[in-house]
């Protein structure tokens, strides 16, 4: 069992909620890439119509949550999300980028034996959960290192790396993700029932077309693969276009 504090606080301050609809019948709860908070996915909204909810996952050492410890064990973390999505009534829709796209998974994992499986599952930016990356760590980088890391990534607003103050604020967060998933180790368990929906950018060299394809070992139902133009961050580009696509898969299983 991990050592480190399980993050049990009030159930609303895993999601923003500014986005919530009393009409809705599904909730798409969108998770971060590493060193990713909730208000990346704020721009989503607009692209999102009833009768999906958009609802951004918020996770413990950022927003507003900067006080609390960050997450250690990616598959803890996971059963914990999927424990309060379970007790929510809305329809399960899941949603995640790179790191995102992991713990999504786990969680969909979890909700299945909790007898609630998800609709849908959407992926983009991850290799097959069976695939160990043949990168070598880079949490531990130092800090000059690390951060060109994150520049050539392309993994935050340029403006960032500007302002020491705020580098030294995220940094310890940042790493802590990277890290969480440099230990992640998949474990053989059931596939999941529901359909699985991967997309990746054409340009990102870490994670080709063919390291996606084995996300459809993860289910028994349909699977789709979508290429689009772009690097690591395509979604960003992309996102009314996915958003149409998790709409049209709704219509096709409510």
């Amino acid at each position: 069992m991990s050592s480190y504090p399980l993050h049990r606080p009030d159930a609303r301050l895993w999601f923003d909620r500014r986005f919530r609809s009393a009409a809705a019948t599904h909730s798409l709860y969108c998770f971060p890439f590493a060193g990713g908070s909730a208000t990346y996915y704020a721009d989503w909204a607009p692209h999102c119509a009833s009768p999906v909810e958009l609802v951004p996952v918020q996770l413990p050492g950022r927003g507003g949550r900067m006080t609390e410890p960050s997450a250690k064990d990616l598959v803890q973390l996971a059963e914990e999300i999927a424990d309060t999505i379970a007790a929510e009534p809305t329809r399960t829709l899941l949603y995640g980028h790179s790191m995102g796209a992991m713990l999504a998974f786990e969680v969909a994992r979890r909700l299945q034996t909790l007898n609630r499986p998800v609709r849908h599952l959407f992926v983009s930016g991850r290799p097959a959960p069976t695939i160990v990356r043949p990168i070598a760590p880079v949490s531990h980088l130092p800090r000059a290192e690390f951060i060109q890391m994150l520049r050539d990534y392309g993994a935050a607003d340029q403006t960032v790396f500007e302002h020491d103050e705020l580098l030294d604020l995220l940094l310890p967060m940042i790493r802590a993700d990277f890290a969480m998933i440099e230990n992640y180790r998949y474990q053989e368990a059931p596939r999941l029932s529901c359909p699985i929906s991967a997309w990746c950018g054409d340009a990102d060299p870490e994670v080709p077309a063919t390291a996606m394809r084995g996300w459809g070992e993860q289910t028994s139902g349909e699977f789709t693969l979508s290429v689009l133009p772009g690097g690591h961050f395509f979604l960003t580009e992309h996102r009314a276009e996915i958003m149409r696509a998790v709409q049209g898969a709704i219509r096709r299983v409510r």
